[in-house]
């Protein structure tokens, strides 16, 4: 999906327009478009008549079917659901393992938890303070609630400037 289609997507959302944006990725959804689904995922409309359970179930299987497709937005929630156990099995490897593939795509929130997960070891990533603390970096210069405070704390109460850091892509 072209960028300038999925910001007003964005606005759309942020601003209520459900009918109208489900109007615009009916065709999408249709052709199975990552973007579409993760979008999909994340409303229910009333004259769906779908419940709680219902919107829950679909919504996980469209954001499963998004995350396969690379959508930083959705690998990013995804983990979310696995670190915490909503709606799956709590399983910290493989939220992980969703929180790296969409910090690599540049997913803000995903840079901070990536890069905690490098910088301590955790959940089977292999530790590496410096691309951590990278990750993180660039994390705070996108203004990432807490990590920059995080930033201090790794760093023993250090002060850091904001800067234009970008860090290196992590191996796989």
């Amino acid at each position: 999906m072209e960028k300038k289609i999925k910001n007003e997507l964005i606005n759309m959302f942020n601003n209520g327009e459900l009918e109208e944006l489900y109007t615009i990725i009916n065709p999408m959804l249709e052709e199975r478009d990552g973007d579409a689904l993760y979008f999909y995922s994340c409303f229910s409309l009333s004259d769906w008549n779908e419940s709680h359970e219902q919107f829950e179930k679909r919504s996980l299987k469209l954001l499963i079917e998004a995350a396969e497709k690379g959508v930083p937005e959705a690998l990013y929630k995804l983990a979310v659901f696995y670190s915490i156990g909503d709606n799956v099995k709590k399983d910290d490897i493989k939220a992980s393992n969703l929180f790296m593939k969409a910090a690599k795509q540049g997913h803000p929130r995903s840079k901070l938890s990536y890069g905690l997960d490098l910088f301590y070891g955790n959940n089977e990533i292999k530790k590496d303070e410096n691309l951590g603390l990278a990750f993180i970096s660039q994390a705070a210069n996108e203004n990432v609630e807490g990590a920059y405070k995080m930033l201090e704390k790794l760093n023993k109460g250090k002060q850091f400037k904001k800067t234009t850091y970008k860090p290196p892509s992590a191996p796989s």
